[in-house]
This record gives C-alpha cells, structure tokens and sequence, in this order.
C-alpha cells in the first residue's frame, strides 16, 4: 500500500531503517526489496552500522532530500512486539498520507481474500537498493546548534578532574551511532573513556531489561522496573561513572540516575524526586522526564541570556497537554523578568502534532510574515514573533527534541528546517551529559540544580502525579479474560465519555456535576475551564490542572495532575481515580 502510494504521489527515493528487534532486518529487506519492484530507489545504512535510531531515519530523510522513509520499531514496547514508523519528506511522522496507507491495506487484503495478489520483490542486489544512508556527520553539525560550544566546552575539565558518565543502551540501536557522534564531539568513549556503556552490545530481547518477577514491562526507561534494575546503583556506588544515563532501543526517550550528598535527600524528596539511599555520603536521585526537561529547559534559558541572544529570536517552549507546565513557567518567568519574548504552546499527545507546528511555522518563516502564529486544538491563536525558534518539544512520557538557531539546510539547499520532526535523544543526552559536567566541576548535584530552579523561577507547578489505572488483568485467558475485558472497556468508555461532556460547561457546572461524582471528602478547587486536549480531557484549577486520557493501546486510563501542593494534588488525583460513571 505504501508503495503504491508513492508511486501515484511521484515518490522517487525512500529509506529504510530499524532497530534490533526480532526480524527487524529481514523486514527492512523485504520492504526494500518491494519498493525497488515498484521502482523506487532505496537507501538503506551500511552493513558495518545496519541498525539506525529513529531520530538519525528522521533527520537523514530531510537532510538527503528524500522522499520520504521509514523505521521498523516499537520503540520502548516489549521485545516480541513490532512497529512501522513511516515518514514524509521533512521526517515527520505521516499524517495526511496514514489514513490512505490505511485505505490501500484493506483493499489490497479485500483482493487477497477475493482472488489473491501478487507481490513483486526485486533482487538483494538491485541497483535501486544503496547503503548509502549515513547522515551521521552532517548530524553533528547541527548538533552543535542545539548544544553550543560554551556548554561542550565544560566536559574536558571535568574529565580532567575524574568525571565519568555511563550510557545504558538497552541493547538496541543507539550505541553505534553514539560513539561516533561523541568522537565527532571530541568526547572519549570506552573503559578509559568520558563516557561508556552499559549494555552495548545489540540484543533482540535487550538483554532482559524490564523483564521482573516474571512479567515483561517493556524497556522505558521512565519505568522503576527499568531504571533501577540496570545495574545503576552499583557502578554509582563503586564510584566507576558519575552519572547513569539510559536510552530506549530507538533513541527516542532517555532518563538518568543521579547521586547527592546525603544531607540533601530529606529536601529532595520533600519536592517531588525520587530518593534511595545509597552510602553514608550520598542518597541517590531519580529523575522522571519532566524534571529532566524542566532542568534542560533552564540550562538553555539562562545559557541564551549569558550568551546575550535571549532576545535575538523568539524562542518557543512547547509542551503536551499532558505535560509538566513547570518547564512552560521557567520561559514565562524569565520572559517577565528579562522582557525577552518567550512564548509557550500546547499539543495534543504525538510528537506528530510538534511535526506539525514546526511545519508551519517553518511556512510562515519563509513566507516572512510580520508574525508567526499558531492555533491550538482549543481554537486559541498564540502569535509566536517574526523569528520563531524551537526551544523545546517535551512529552511527559519522556520524548523530546530541540531546535536550532538558524534554519538548517538540507545536504543541496532544497529544504530548511527549524527543529527536528522527531523525539531525538541524542541530543537531550548530550546536553544532560553537558550539565553533569559542570556540576561535577562545581561539585553540585542535578538535585541541588533541581532544587534551586524550582526556588529561583518561584515554580507554581511543581509536583506532579500521572495515576494509571489498569481496568482488567491482561493475564487472563478464555471466558475470564473476555468478560474481564468487556467490563474493563465499558468503564473506560463511560469515564472518558463523562469527562468528554464537561466540555462547553460553565466552570459552576463543572464544578457541579465533578461534585456530584466524587467521594463526598474530595475537596474540589475552583474550576477555571474544562474542554477538549486532543484525546484526553483537561480541567484547569486554581493553581491546579487535571487532564483523563484513555491509553490507546492497553487497558488504562491515565489521570495527570499538578500544582503546588503535593498533598492536595495526591489527593485530589486519587479521589478522580474513583469516580466510576457507572456505580
């Protein structure tokens, strides 16, 4: 279906890339061999790196002015699960063109059933299919947009003074890649190296990571089953590396394990992190997304402002609904102290839909209009400046990518982009890499730099909860597993649909019908507004917000909240976790 598309669309040239799950190059053969029937060249990595994280398919795309392209992953899923990210042009995920692949695999399987169908491939060899696809140096170029030389510069220092940092790669597609972008970074890898990694060699089961107690949780890194269970605490402990980064197996999500002095964990835990002990001297810290990218955001703001360029484009924060609004306040608050223009924006969860934006706005740029805006799902028009720049793009669910100051060409100038069309945690791992660097010089902690952030932009939202709630145990088999199931689905049904028709109602009849189903000790805020975020619904406190979003793959409903207070956001978000439509 997707070739015959691109054929009626006048697609010429496609890659293909994946990871290391299981078939995973025998699925890039077979797709670039039907497409080379079709007569669409293709370029696939060479064989010395055959696997390719998701970020370099999306950046290679737009960079050698293909057509289009295409990555074989499921990301962060389970091993035995697979996935097929197809790409545009500019290395976004589809959109207009989905619901038309979409359309063309039902009638080709209508045909299967009726008659048949024939599937052409060509040969391994065909001189349509190249190993050619190897972005990896212009990659680095635009790198150092992203990550400027004053904070690279702050690694060898502290290398000098003994600073180390591990990267667990999962086993999947990242560790290749990375120690050439690190090379090219002039940052050392290996066992005597700045950094190193854990996990490096290419697994299709990814080493058993995730897998606790019998059950396979899949390989995010934002899991406990995950960050803790990956051999962290003990090379920390045995002072072998500084800090302990991890990536997903297509490099598109990234966490940390971090240590601080003792005396810090008591505060620490009291402002929403993670702590565990660790040895008389030190506690250690865990960090979710947020909080990385609440840091990252930061670093970025106040590194612009020393560098005197805050004011020299209008650099945008863009968050999902979902996401944490903290990273949102650091640009409001030094955007109000420093008169810089820093707009925020809000997406529905995808980063299709951050793909979309930059897409626009890219549009608008080269149109030169005197300001760009933008229109959020909402109907809410935010007027972004003449010289929008991405910041930021951050999901809670730990994917985020960030642009550059001046619109990067393409390898013949044909195309521009001002931030990637794809979660690229490459670059939030070189950046973390920069910050621990120089807290090391400092002797300071990611904690201490949290702790101290949240007290220096007087962060209204700061402690944040996502509550799932799993409606029937997929463990089940038979009679059990279908009744289990259609009762799990019936209240995930009612809920969304009781919080979809808060939507168009005043904040007292919001506040009203929420009154009316909530436990009669659930002490409700003033509502401020309720209405639609994409997929999910969110209602907007006095100092809180709250958002229910149905998960589209499993059997869990998602309840988010956020404010000030942890104590009222636990139990606020408990007490909508037991509003059940149907009792």
């Amino acid at each position: 279906a997707r070739a015959q598309l691109a054929l009626e669309l006048g697609l010429t040239a496609l890659h293909v890339g994946g990871e290391v799950r299981p078939h995973t190059q025998t699925f890039i053969d077979l797709a670039a061999r039907l497409y080379a029937a079709h007569g669409i060249a293709v370029h696939l990595s060479p064989r010395s790196q055959p696997t390719t994280p998701i970020w370099l398919s999306s950046f290679g795309v737009f960079h050698e002015e293909l057509a289009g392209g295409e990555n074989f992953t499921a990301s962060h899923s389970q091993s035995y699960k697979g996935g097929w990210k197809p790409m545009d042009g500019d290395g976004g995920q589809l959109i207009e063109m989905a619901p038309l692949i979409e359309q063309g695999v039902r009638e080709l399987v209508a045909a299967a059933v009726a008659g048949g169908v024939s599937i052409n491939l060509a040969a391994c060899d065909d001189p349509l299919i190249s190993r050619d696809f190897d972005p990896v140096d212009a990659y680095v170029d635009v790198l150092r947009q992203v990550v400027p030389a004053p904070l690279l510069e702050a690694i060898a220092p502290a290398a000098a003074k003994g600073f180390r940092a591990a990267y667990c790669t999962e086993g999947g597609s990242m560790a290749a890649t990375a120690r050439r972008v690190f090379a090219a970074l002039d940052i050392s890898c290996g066992d005597s190296g700045t950094v190193f990694f854990t996990h490096e060699a290419e697994h299709s089961d990814y080493h058993g990571i995730g897998q606790v107690d019998g059950r396979n949780h899949g390989v995010d890194p934002g899991k406990w089953q995950v960050y803790k269970n990956v051999g962290a605490q003990a090379l920390l402990r045995e002072r072998r590396c500084d800090v302990f980064f991890i990536w997903d197996p297509d490099g598109d999500r990234f966490n940390m394990v971090t240590t601080a002095p003792a005396s810090l964990a008591a505060a620490a835990g009291a402002a929403g992190l993670e702590v565990d002990a660790l040895d008389d001297e030190r506690c250690l810290v865990f960090f979710k997304p947020n909080q990385i990218y609440f840091m990252l955001t930061a670093l970025k703001l106040e590194g612009l402002a020393a560098a005197g360029a805050l004011s020299a484009h209008d650099w945008v924060t863009a968050t999902t609904f979902p996401t944490s609004r903290s990273i949102g306040e650091i640009a409001e608050v030094t955007g109000r102290r420093t008169g810089a223009n820093l707009p925020t924006f809000q997406v529905p969860v995808g980063f299709k839909y951050f793909a979309e934006l930059v897409g626009s706005l890219e549009k608008q740029v080269a149109a030169g209009v005197a300001t760009a805006t933008a229109r959020d799902v909402t109907g809410r028009e935010t007027a972004f400046g003449p010289k929008p720049r991405l910041l930021i793009m951050a999901e809670e669910s730990g994917g985020a990518a960030m642009g550059f100051a001046e619109p990067v060409a393409s390898r013949h100038g044909a195309r521009h982009s001002l931030a990637p069309k794809e979660k690229d945690a490459m670059q939030i791992g070189v950046l973390a890499l920069c910050l621990a660097a120089r807290l090391h010089a400092e002797a300071g902690s990611f904690a201490g730099y949290y702790l101290a952030a949240l007290d220096r932009y007087d962060t209204t939202f700061r402690f944040y909860e996502r509550r799932d709630l799993t409606l029937f145990d997929e463990a089940l088999t038979g009679e059990a597993r279908e009744a289990a199931k259609a009762a799990g689905n019936a209240r995930k049904e009612a809920t969304v649909a009781f919080f979809a028709a808060l939507e168009g109602k005043s904040p007292a009849e919001v506040a009203a019908t929420l009154a009316a189903r909530l436990p009669a000790d659930a002490a409700l805020p003033p509502v401020t507004r309720a209405f639609r975020a994409g997929d999910g619904t969110l209602i907007e406190f006095a100092g809180l917000w709250f958002e229910l979003r149905a998960s589209g793959t499993d059997a869990v409903l998602r309840y988010y909240m956020e404010g000030r207070d942890a104590a009222t956001v636990g139990a606020l978000n408990e007490a909508f976790t037991r509003l059940d439509p149907l009792a």
